[in-house]
């Protein structure tokens, strides 16, 4: 019996040896993996950016953030309107509905916003529409240096041109004397 039960082991120790992968085999197998790096793709692409509720804007939706420039203690007049899905109306408003994904997600910074109305924005430096520049550091007119800063619903920000607006923040930017 004992010989018996050796040859039906090494029988089936053969027959696993000698099943090779089919065609069919390899194309499931091909599909699997194409299937997996697509997936893995779409979400790299879109982290950040992908269901209800995000910290970001998505593809789709329609944020309104109320804006406010302040340089050196004076309120500037709302920005005319600009173009792009990062925008204002002229309003007082800063307007965020993505159409692609480049305007989307972390890409709708206020940086983003300045730049569709003609302005520059860094986190030390802003050139408005005008071609007025305030660096970090520039004297305000009672002789102090300002400084770039960042209010939203009341709190102080330490990246500006970076900062992406959620649907209903109130903002007050601008340059002041700290």
């Amino acid at each position: 019996m004992a010989i018996r039960s050796r040859d039906r082991i090494e029988r089936r120790r053969s027959e696993r040896r000698a099943r090779k992968l089919t065609p069919r085999t390899w194309l499931m197998l091909g599909g699997v993996i194409v299937g997996f790096v697509a997936v893995l793709a779409f979400l790299i692409l879109t982290s950040g950016q992908v269901g209800s509720g995000s910290r970001y804007p998505n593809v789709g939706d329609h944020w309104h953030s109320r804006f406010t420039i302040s340089i050196c203690g004076e309120t500037l007049d709302t920005l005319p309107a600009s173009p792009g899905e990062v925008h204002t109306h002229g309003d007082g408003l800063f307007h965020v509905h993505p159409l692609r994904l480049g305007e989307a997600g972390r890409n709708a910074n206020l940086a983003r916003y300045m730049a569709s109305t003609g302005s520059r924005l860094t986190n030390n430096t802003l050139v408005l529409p005008s071609g007025e520049s305030y660096t970090n550091g520039d004297e305000c007119p009672n002789g102090s240096a300002g400084q770039l800063f960042l209010r939203v619903n009341g709190i102080a920000m330490a990246e500006i041109a970076t900062y992406v607006p959620r649907d209903g923040d109130e903002l007050v930017f601008g340059f002041e004397v700290p």
